[in-house]
């Protein structure tokens, strides 16, 4: 199967209202380039359905999409996100051409699950689902999250016309299967154990903070729609995120959200997004005062140490920081989570501070390099050393970098 030539382009769009599709007559044009992520966008027929997909990878200099070997040629893990790139596509900017791909995104999320609650992430180029690998292995951890956030995105999407009762019963019927690996893990609130570093809850997703992170933006997604009830979940994933932060105003990590055991590291961080959208649903202020202690205190340790890719803690200021790789997805997490607490919180010091980190894609980095493209709408895949750029463009960089750009709303504003 060789990559489709698949182009869209698209001139006006117009606004409609968050959670549903009710158009208004003013025109909003996307801040986004999509050719680069469309060029990476192919489809194959499965069981009589369009599967569509985002190839993975995508070298330098052609910028050919190419297989991964020993994994495949797409993955629920870009597919899932990407979702949330068209769901803002269609829903703020009415990109109806973005549709059709959704759908078949949709099908590819649906076609990767299993009906007991657990997930692949690799299908193969022959379309096979890659059940081996031990990132593909059927589970609910990262790439279930992934896949959700994708169900989540096209949940919003199609629940707006009857015409799509069917394809929205078997989203739900995938959600719902799967909010029972949710609850087996939640249950366990208050459970607590003892770690080096103190008491640890045991109710998040694989005692893992960064992937409930982003559970906890799929499940605040989902009871904003009206049509789910995850206010107790929501409740007890932001509990769990918080205790997992330093707040000690003597420790130099003060502010900092452990994302995995005893590592902060600059990828899938979006505890503070996630905290965010929690307290939209909550209003609870210990989780608005834990985001702000991240952003007054740990973010300019973070910018003042040029982005670090990894910090390893064994003790109150003691700990190790490797410097690169720095990657877009960790990036993006951390500018998202700022501009939405700027948002909530009215306070420009905030949006000046996300500023400061979005600046890293414009060349304020340690290679000094405009790490995207806004003619061709590639993002670099990331930062390797001083001067030392991968030009590769695969899906993860260009989505984080296009989900980034939508947040901001533009790219040279």
């Amino acid at each position: 199967m060789k990559p489709s030539a698949l182009i869209i382009i698209c001139f006006l769009q117009f606004a409609c209202g968050q959670h549903k599709i009710k158009y208004n007559s003013s025109e909003l044009v996307s801040p986004i380039n999509l050719s680069h992520a469309l060029s990476l966008v192919d489809s194959i027929k499965i069981n009589n359905k369009s599967i569509t997909f985002i190839w993975i990878y995508a070298d330098a200099p052609s910028y050919t999409p190419i297989p991964a070997s020993g994994e495949g040629i797409t993955c629920v893990d870009d597919v899932g996100r990407f979702m949330e790139v068209l769901e803002t596509e269609i829903l703020l900017y009415n990109n109806q051409e973005m549709i059709h791909i959704a759908r078949g995104m949709t099908e590819f999320l649906l076609y990767m699950s299993r009906d007991d609650g657990l997930w692949h992430n690799f299908m193969k180029e022959d379309g096979s689902i890659n059940s081996s690998h031990q990132n593909s292995v059927a589970d609910f951890g990262w790439w279930a999250v992934r896949g959700l956030r994708g169900l989540a995105a096209a949940y919003n999407i199609f629940s707006q016309d009857q015409k799509n009762d069917e394809l929205l019963s078997e989203i739900k019927d995938r959600i719902e299967t799967a909010d029972a690996h949710i609850q087996t893990a939640i249950q366990r609130y208050p459970e607590r154990q003892l770690t080096s570093l103190g008491m640890r809850p045991l109710w998040l997703i694989k005692n893992a903070p960064d992937m409930s992170s982003e559970l906890l933006m799929v499940l605040t997604k989902l009871h904003n729609s009206g049509d789910f009830n995850y206010y107790d979940s929501i409740e007890k994933l932001s509990k769990g995120l918080i205790e997992y932060q330093i707040q000690n105003e003597n420790d130099t990590l003060n502010g900092m959200y452990f994302c995995w055991g005893n590592t902060w590291h600059n990828w899938g961080n979006n505890q503070a997004n996630g905290l965010i959208e929690a307290y939209e649903v909550t209003a609870d202020s210990s989780i608005l005062s834990s985001v702000q202690l991240w952003a007054n205190s740990f973010v300019p340790f973070v910018i003042e140490n040029n982005f670090p890719w990894e910090i390893s803690v064994s003790s109150t200021n003691h700990y190790e920081m490797v410097s690169v790789p720095q990657i877009a997805y960790g990036l993006g997490s951390i500018y998202k989570g700022l501009k939405s607490l700027s948002v909530v919180n009215e306070n420009d010091s905030y949006k000046q501070l996300s500023e400061d980190v979005f600046k890293w894609f414009k060349g304020n980095n340690i290679a000094q390099m405009v790490m995207y493209d806004n003619e061709t709408g590639r993002c670099f895949d990331g930062i390797d050393g001083p001067s030392k750029i991968n030009r590769n463009s695969g899906a993860e960089s260009t989505i984080e970098c296009l989900l980034a750009i939508q947040s901001r709303k533009g790219w040279n504003n």
